[in-house]
């Protein structure tokens, strides 16, 4: 695995096949095999309110991108971590029967947003779902 630090922020583990570009709000992460599926994007930001858990952030953020996009849901929020010290909550989507699985990750007073597009869903996502477990933040 290699390694991506995002400003001192947050690290993240990513296979030797993948590779990211970097844009100017947003970092994504592609494989570079021969049957390549889809991108996860990653924007971090900070959070606007003081008074959420980390949960309530995180849940919050995936209620926002899901309605200004128009996102179908076609499974529950799911909880991957839940703690007074942070959260990561994933659901499943799509849109325009496109593939979409949104994950957030918030410590109540930063968030880091991810979304993984792909034409259907396959195997790479167990390599995107090893991806997002290996979120942390530097402290």
């Amino acid at each position: 695995m290699k390694q991506y630090t995002v400003d001192n922020w947050i690290t993240l583990q990513y296979p030797q096949t993948f590779e990211y570009q970097e844009e100017e709000t947003f970092v994504s992460f592609y494989s570079t095999e021969e049957n390549a599926m889809g991108t996860l994007q990653l924007s971090i930001y900070e959070s606007d309110t003081e008074e959420l858990t980390p949960f309530e952030a995180a849940e919050q953020e995936i209620n926002l991108l899901v309605e200004e996009f128009g996102i179908e849901l076609t499974g529950p929020l799911e909880a991957r971590r839940n703690s007074s010290k942070e959260a990561l909550l994933a659901v499943d989507g799509k849109e325009e029967e496109v593939f979409i699985r949104i994950f957030a990750y918030s410590d109540g007073e930063r968030l880091v947003l991810l979304t993984y597009s792909a034409d259907r869903e396959s195997l790479e996502l167990e390599e995107i779902e090893t991806m997002i477990l290996s979120l942390s933040w530097i402290h």
